[in-house]
């Protein structure tokens, strides 16, 4: 008889972590759980998993993205690592591929599906949405770098450039640069004409203050 694969479940809503992982126990053995993504090392340090079901904003504001790549770096493809969103942003899909998770979902998938999406990966297959990926300005996200993205994010918010710039520790000067290199990479003529299609679309949710 196979001996289960192991798995640790990272979901801040404790409802939704609760079913999860009562899910999971027919098909597979789940060593740990939490809704804090903070404590995915200190979970995986206990006992090694073979996949990570991880949730992208989990409590305190905790990203599941960055907690993830710290485990890929650690331990490459010894972990599977499956990160699900409900937010359909573009720069999750970009960061969940820059960091080598095997795959990102939305929460709006059935439960049938989430079970075969945890088998492919477990078996070696990337899974990564492409339905937001389909056109040519949509495809430009992919040149932005991590700080472009960040800059692109926070002008969607709202903010102010002489605040971005505080922000991030860069002059004014630096930041006119980053956002000239934005709207080349994106094919835009303004940075008012980009957020809007950013927010219209969705590749951008702007946080809520």
């Amino acid at each position: 008889m196979n001996e289960k694969k192991k798995i640790i479940v990272i979901e801040d809503q404790p409802l939704l972590n609760s079913m999860l992982r009562k899910i999971l126990e027919k098909d597979y053995n789940v060593i740990g759980s939490s809704t804090n993504a903070k404590d995915m090392e200190k979970l995986t340090e206990k006992q090694i998993p073979d996949l990570i079901l991880t949730d992208v904003i989990t409590s305190n504001n905790e990203n599941g993205i960055y907690y993830a790549g710290k485990i890929k770096e650690k331990y490459n493809d010894r972990i599977k690592i499956l990160a699900i969103t409900g937010i359909p942003e573009i720069s999750f899909l970009n960061a969940a591929k820059k960091n080598k998770l095997d795959g990102l979902i939305y929460k709006d998938t059935d439960m049938d599906t989430l079970l075969s999406n945890i088998n492919l990966i477990l078996n070696g297959y990337t899974l990564f949405p492409d339905n937001y990926i389909i056109s040519k300005e949509n495809r430009n996200f992919e040149k932005l770098s991590d700080k472009e993205l960040i800059i692109l994010k926070l002008l969607c918010e709202g903010l102010e450039r002489e605040l971005i710039a505080d922000k991030l520790n860069i002059t004014t000067g630096t930041l006119k640069n980053y956002i000239s290199s934005i709207l080349n990479k994106m094919e835009f003529e303004s940075i008012s004409k980009l957020t809007i299609y950013c927010i219209s679309n969705g590749f951008i949710v702007p946080e809520k203050n």
